[in-house]
């Protein structure tokens, strides 16, 4: 097995793992909420068969950005509508953030062997880098839906609008690397920075 198969497994790997997490905290959040139907679609569970879309899996290993199953939810069920959705589209990045954050920091202060070095290292690349791609307020990612629960009516008609052409610019953008030379930074930096305090 060459170095280079290796990583392609710990990307794999990487990419599942940061799916599976996101998916499932978007759905056991909405839940929580009271809405019944991440529960109904069996999505308020760690098993990474529930919440892996395969094109969104493959792209997310060759191109770094990919997309999970979207968790179908109701919010009509949450007691305060634009609180539950904010909390269900805030939360699943940042736990991803921290997962991350503390992959990366058991990588610093575990001895193992450099391939499980490898590994944690591409976990936290790969969650932290889906954290803040899923802020960015293009449907259909996260950002998107928050920035629609705080705003008028009349401006998410504008928002909606001019959505198709903002998800041609996003798919253009994860496909000529624009995405990764913009956020792959902010990662690092966090790297660094827990790197500096361990």
């Amino acid at each position: 097995m060459t170095i280079n198969t290796n990583f392609l497994i710990y990307e794999i790997i990487a990419a599942v793992v940061a799916i599976t997490i996101h998916g499932f905290v978007k759905a056991f959040v909405s839940s929580s909420l009271g809405d019944p139907l991440p529960k109904r679609d069996k999505r308020v569970t760690l098993n990474p068969i529930r919440h892996i879309e395969p094109i969104g899996l493959i792209i997310m290993i060759a191109f770094g950005f990919g997309w999970s199953k979207p968790v179908e939810n109701a919010p009509i069920y949450y007691k305060d509508k634009r609180k539950g959705t904010i909390l269900t589209y805030t939360i699943a990045p940042i736990v991803c953030l921290l997962f991350g954050v503390i992959i990366f920091t058991i990588r610093i202060i575990i001895d193992a062997p450099s391939e499980v070095q490898t590994l944690l290292w591409t976990i936290a690349f790969f969650n932290i880098r889906h954290a803040f791609f899923n802020i960015i307020p293009i449907y259909p990612l996260d950002g998107a839906k928050v920035l629609s629960a705080l705003r008028g009516p009349n401006q998410v008609v504008k928002m909606v609008n001019s959505q198709m052409f903002m998800q041609f610019a996003l798919v253009l953008a994860v496909l000529w690397g624009l995405a990764s030379r913009l956020i792959d930074p902010i990662v690092f930096a966090i790297f660094g920075f827990i790197w500096q305090i361990f």
